[in-house]
């Protein structure tokens, strides 16, 4: 009997000696991964950073100068209106950017806009901004879901618009033969009616025609191009080469790459798209851009909202660090944009690359062109 019981024993301690580390190693590793699956979280004030309840998720920069002539528009003023369009020149990349400011607000409400009209019926500025308001409007009653998520009324008004727009936008053309803007807003039209690739081409010559290297339009470009529209990757990623590549030293162009990486992982997350090849290349290209650009830019907080993605994607994070820094509290651009909750997407790869920063010490960034003398 006590043989049996010195036996039966001696089994317990041996399965005690196998199962006991066994069950500790597997709730530490379950510890472990519930830890990394934790939220990261840090005090924005310890690094002077907006907190996430005070991020601006309308607007990419701060642009006094566009809110005041918004709200003043909206207020029946639309001479100041047409004089900030005006104020433009033929900067036509700054026309366009200004243009969106004002479609924008005819798009909430166009009193103004009609206004203008009825006083100025032949001014080519005032067909521009309803032409452009038309497509804005139209993106609105779709909505920014993806097409799964959009009923077949939404589809409905979303091309009734723009096959409304498209002969506003001929007319704004006929009346301003030089000015890209009416032809840069047929390509949002384009890419919703899904022309085909040869008269998207077509289209795209007339753009070219009148700006080359135009950001806005390249921007929109795009997007036709991109797998969710019209195109595929290789053709997005095609388009975005040939443009960064053959616009002139300094543009700010170079950050399609950048958003070409941001699109395809966008459709892909679970790809290994910020490790391809020329990602290095193509980030260190829009580092110097920027570093080159005017400070004040219209395009700039864009593209570092594209930029401080891409470095925290491809681990570089002293660098990341510059770009969350530099923009600030405004979070209404991609890649954040693209996010279902902009402000929890910036929020989450600004804080993760605070914390791997801090880890590695609070290194110092790389210097670049000017710091180096060139």
């Amino acid at each position: 009997m006590n043989v049996l019981i010195d036996i039966a024993g001696a089994g317990v301690l041996a399965y005690s000696a196998v199962t006991v580390p066994r069950n500790a190693r597997k709730a530490r590793a379950l510890r472990a991964e519930a830890k990394a699956k934790a939220p990261v979280n840090i005090d924005p004030a310890k690094y002077g950073l907006v907190p996430a309840a005070q991020l601006d998720s309308r607007f990419a920069g701060p642009d006094p100068e566009a809110d005041a002539v918004a709200q003043a528009a909206l207020a029946g003023d639309w001479r100041r209106a047409a004089a900030y369009l005006a104020g433009a020149g033929r900067d036509w990349d700054l026309r366009w950017y200004r243009l969106g400011i004002l479609t924008h607000a005819a798009a909430e409400d166009d009193t103004w806009l009609k206004a203008w009209r009825t006083e100025y019926p032949g001014d080519p500025a005032a067909a521009l901004v309803h032409a452009d308001a038309l497509v804005v409007l139209a993106g609105k009653v779709r909505g920014a879901k993806l097409a799964k998520h959009t009923t077949a009324e939404q589809f409905e008004g979303f091309h009734r618009l723009l096959a409304e727009a498209l002969p506003a936008c001929q007319e704004a053309a006929w009346m301003a033969p030089e000015d890209p803007c009416p032809w840069i807003a047929q390509l949002t039209i384009a890419r919703g009616l899904s022309w085909s690739n040869d008269d998207f081409r077509a289209l795209w010559a007339e753009v070219g025609a009148r700006d080359p290297h135009h950001f806005g339009a390249h921007m929109s470009a795009l997007q036709y191009w991109c797998a969710k529209w019209s195109g595929s990757h290789e053709l997005m990623y095609a388009f975005a080469e040939q443009a960064a590549a053959s616009a002139p030293q300094g543009s700010l162009l170079s950050v399609l790459r950048l958003h070409a990486l941001m699109e395809h992982a966008s459709r892909e997350p679970k790809a290994p798209v910020y490790r391809q090849p020329f990602v290095q290349a193509a980030v260190d290209a829009t580092l110097d851009a920027v570093e080159w650009a005017p400070a004040g830019h219209h395009r700039l907080p864009t593209v570092r909202h594209l930029l401080a993605e891409a470095l925290f994607q491809t681990d570089r994070y002293a660098e990341a660090v510059e770009q969350f820094r530099a923009v600030g509290g405004y979070v209404g651009s991609p890649p954040w944009s693209y996010s279902a909750n902009p402000v929890k997407a910036f929020v989450f790869a600004r804080t993760n690359t605070f914390v791997a920063w801090e880890k590695a010490g609070c290194p110092a960034p790389p210097p670049r062109g000017r710091a180096l003398g060139y």
